[in-house]
């Protein structure tokens, strides 16, 4: 239960925040409709999860949409998260979410290509991208990603590793039977060998 893993004060922000979500979710499409009966485990106690892997305290969110992993995870205070998304609505409920539930966040509205400098420890995404494409398009901004797959990773993992060299480890999702997390850290582009 949500309740048991997180204090009294952070519970009724996610409270909040859940209460918003179905709000706005009338107008702004921020999470798929079969997901709506279970918001607790399929979104709030899944994007939880991430904390318990991510190192430091400076996390780049990319690919925000409805707020999953970024706003939960600033939500919980332990974190100094930076939201990115292109989808200027869904920003804009970040920041409706982060104002009532008085939360620090940065939100940014961009490509998350767009987005030229930052100083973090982690960046985090659920949802957004391929592992390659994530691995090539952040791993600039920080050492180490922290990323929601789902059943194909094995795949995933194969295909970025034809471009880059990482370590890695998986960790079993307590909310989905198929999600995996996967924390990548020590990337390096391969260099090719063109005669």
């Amino acid at each position: 239960m949500i309740s048991e893993k997180v204090s009294r004060e952070t519970y009724e922000k996610l409270k909040l925040y859940k209460d918003l979500l179905l709000k706005w979710q009338k107008a702004v499409n921020l999470v798929s409709r079969e997901t709506l009966r279970d918001v607790w485990n399929r979104h709030i106690l899944d994007s939880l999860q991430t904390a318990s892997y991510i190192s430091g305290k400076k996390v780049l969110d990319v690919g925000s949409g409805g707020g999953f992993p970024g706003m939960v995870l600033a939500i919980t205070g332990k974190f100094s998260v930076t939201c990115v998304d292109s989808d200027r609505k869904k920003m804009l409920f970040l920041s409706e979410v982060a104002r009532v539930t008085d939360t620090n966040v940065n939100i940014i509205t961009s490509r998350i290509e767009d987005v030229k400098t930052g100083d973090f420890d982690t960046v985090c995404a659920r949802g957004f991208s391929s592992l390659a494409d994530l691995i090539e398009i952040t791993s600039h901004f920080a050492g180490e990603g922290v990323f929601l797959k789902g059943a194909r990773l094995q795949d995933e993992i194969e295909k970025a590793q034809s471009s880059f060299c990482f370590q890695y480890k998986i960790h079993q999702s307590e909310t989905d039977d198929r999600g995996k997390i996967i924390v990548v850290d020590s990337i390096k582009r391969k260099v090719s060998r063109e005669t």
